[in-house]
């Protein structure tokens, strides 16, 4: 049993240990500087590919042997079946083959020829279950941890826990799905209950990522900085009157970080400069693969531009990656 004494030690030693890390990282009011992570890093970056509505692991990585020895035969001996909708039909086996690949002798099935050849390099987590069955609170405790909306994601966490390597660019970036965004919609990238400023930038997949990028022809550098400089004092004078505000706060540093953007961000995602054997690569000669193509070399842009110089994003720039920079999600 601890006494009182002990405790205050102990937290004594803690707090001496807190400040002692934020003197190392430096004072500052900028809530997107790089952090120290707590362990050494072993990742240097990581691009989170969130596909709804994928295909079922019993038809891609999880066979199931008993389905083909069942088939057809009505579920039994579990109690009775509740479903939300209709009637349980029979059980029913995968309509495809699977073979063994790789030194780990993972199942995969044949949809995936290519990807069969890599499998000592995957990871295939077959624990994850969720609470719900419905396709937008599963979306959301996938991205969140909980079937509620109003939660961080991850991608805001992660923003909060190590900041952004690169200031001229978003921490957290979100490419749309061309065809529209995941069931839940922003829910699924938002900042929840923590400050608005570790809330995901949206990019379309689409035309320019980023509306209204370039600044005006008729309006020079300097013009512009004197704008958003006046623009600054007036929200200065707001946050000054509402200091809890958290979206103003936001707003301001949103606004420097657009104009440095306008320098940066271009670059970073012209997927066009890249040479036609990268771009055959990620399947842009292809009108079916184009769309998710792009989106994945634009995150592997934006990733290796995280620790780069914008004046240094050139072909294969993808060998130049950030320990902790944009947290990029497709």
């Amino acid at each position: 049993m601890s006494t009182r004494r002990d405790f205050l030690l102990r937290t004594g030693h803690g707090f001496g240990a807190a400040a002692l890390a934020a003197m190392l990282q430096g004072a500052t009011n900028n809530p997107l500087a790089p952090k120290m992570p707590p362990l050494p890093a072993k990742a240097k970056n990581v691009i989170y590919l969130f596909m709804h509505g994928g295909a079922s692991h019993v038809d891609t990585f999880d066979p199931k042997p008993a389905l083909q020895k069942y088939a057809g035969q009505p579920l039994s001996g579990k109690g009775d079946v509740v479903v939300r909708q209709g009637n349980p039909g029979p059980l029913m086996p995968s309509p495809f083959t699977f073979r063994k690949y790789g030194q780990c002798g993972m199942d995969v099935c044949e949809l995936f020829p290519h990807m069969a050849q890599h499998v000592d390099e995957l990871a295939f987590l077959r624990s994850v279950y969720g609470k719900s069955n419905d396709h937008v609170q599963a979306s959301y405790e996938l991205n969140t941890g909980k079937i509620q909306m109003g939660l961080p994601s991850i991608g805001s966490w992660v923003t909060y826990g190590l900041g952004s390597e690169n200031q001229s660019l978003p921490a957290f970036v979100v490419i749309y799905d061309h065809r529209g965004g995941p069931l839940g919609g922003p829910a699924n990238w938002s900042a929840g209950y923590m400050p608005a400023a570790y809330q995901a930038t949206v990019f379309r997949s689409k035309g320019d990522p980023i509306i209204d990028l370039k600044p005006p022809a008729e309006i020079s550098p300097e013009q512009q900085r004197d704008r958003l400089d006046l623009l600054a004092r007036l929200n200065d004078l707001d946050l000054k009157r509402y200091p809890g505000s958290s979206e103003l706060s936001a707003r301001i540093s949103s606004y420097e970080l657009a104009y440095r953007m306008q320098g940066c961000a271009p670059e970073a995602v012209n997927v066009d400069s890249e040479s036609e054997a990268t771009r055959k690569l990620y399947g842009l000669d292809d009108p079916v693969t184009e769309p998710f193509g792009r989106q994945c070399l634009m995150a592997r842009r934006l990733a290796s531009a995280a620790s780069a110089s914008c004046s240094s994003i050139t072909e294969g720039s993808a060998t130049r990656t950030a320990t902790r920079g944009t947290r990029t999600t497709t």
